[in-house]
């Protein structure tokens, strides 16, 4: 018979239960198997997967070299002697300025934020992060909604709705019994599924139309409130090209004075450089190395060869080599060449017309 083997527990005969099986022995009364699936192999009544072989330990042991050979290179790390003690109090120097701090108090000390600031609120680091962080909370919410919802028709309408999808396959008399349930159960309360979607759905559209009035709000009653650049900025636009040798800084900033009759600190043109953009930055940067200079790198003392060879791989994938000079002369000829075009306010242009 195919079922052979008499469960007690479940008060049924069935057949044998082994993972891998594809025919079970039939000639005895207990979980054994005759013929295993492909890519098992058989081995006193079980199945056993057929690759699981020696190269599975060959992989662990390469894997446990690995975890070692990281904890010997951070203890590495630590055990490293300070030989650029200029460099560190620059990076130091340098970390520190990139904090985020509080606005100076009494004592005109900028300290940390405290980790029981609300972000949603606290204009920590500007508008955008206040937003941000409301679109998290935003985010928890509406998922929490979601799981609430289905707990509620599962708690109200059938606890069915937990198990349904969660039961795992036994013998095939008990699949039969499964299948038959699950289909039965799933008909039986599919309108608790459709009524499910359309709360979901009609939730989460009338929560995005909230959120997104929230934001709105929050952005204007926060710029309302606070100072910031653009606050003290005018930008102007659809200005006719000029080339980038002519200086019109100083002619725009007398004609936007009249014009306005407010007193202009300073105005910065907009170029037109995306075919050599990396080339500019490039030069921007070098240009700020110039008048702040970090600290000359120095040559690492004398290491033992593991820590040599740490220490080259570290040059590698953090990119530590020598930096290619820029070439000055190369790029005056590249912007004399391309002649980058700058834009500027049609009224005022139309003042400078008018001016020569």
């Amino acid at each position: 018979p195919a079922t052979q083997i008499g469960d007690e527990k479940l008060g049924v005969c069935r057949s044998c239960v082994v993972d891998g099986c594809k025919v079970c022995d039939a000639t005895v009364t207990e979980d054994r198997c005759a013929e295993c699936e492909p890519g098992f192999i058989l081995k006193d009544g079980k199945c056993s997967f057929k690759y699981a072989g020696a190269w599975m330990t060959y992989v662990g042991y390469f894997l446990i070299g690995v975890v070692v050979l990281v904890v010997i290179w951070i203890a590495d790390f630590q055990l490293r002697p300070c030989t650029n003690e200029q460099g560190l109090d620059h990076a130091l120097e340098c970390r520190e300025k990139a904090k985020i701090l509080m606005p100076k108090d009494e004592d005109g000390e900028r300290k940390p934020w405290p980790l029981t600031t609300n972000l949603m609120s606290t204009p920590v680091a500007g508008t955008g992060m206040i937003l941000h962080f409301r679109f998290q909370a935003a985010l928890i919410v509406w998922a929490l909604f979601i799981a609430f919802t289905w707990m509620f028709f599962c708690r109200f309408v059938d606890s069915d709705l937990w198990l349904l999808g969660t039961r795992r396959f036994g013998t095939p008399r008990m699949n039969c019994i499964l299948v038959s349930w699950g289909y039965e159960t799933q008909n039986r309360l599919m309108w608790t599924k459709v009524l499910f979607l359309k709360v979901s759905y009609i939730g989460s559209f009338l929560m995005a139309f909230a959120y997104s009035v929230s934001q709105l709000r929050c952005f204007q009653e926060t710029d309302f409130k606070t100072k910031t650049m653009k606050d003290f900025v005018a930008v102007a636009t659809g200005l006719p090209a000029l080339p980038g040798d002519r200086l019109v800084e100083e002619d725009l900033k007398v004609k936007i004075e009249a014009l306005s009759g407010k007193t202009v600190v300073g105005v910065s043109v907009a170029w037109d450089f995306q075919d050599f953009e990396e080339e500019v930055v490039k030069a921007l940067h070098d240009d700020i190395d110039a008048q702040l200079p970090s600290p000359e790198p120095q040559e690492p003392p004398e290491m033992n060869p593991v820590r040599t060879k740490f220490y080259n791989f570290e040059k590698t994938i953090f990119g530590l080599g020598e930096e290619e000079e820029a070439d000055g002369s190369d790029l005056k000829d590249k912007v004399k060449e391309k002649r980058p075009e700058r834009s500027s306010d049609a009224a005022v242009a139309e003042a400078l017309e008018s001016d020569p």
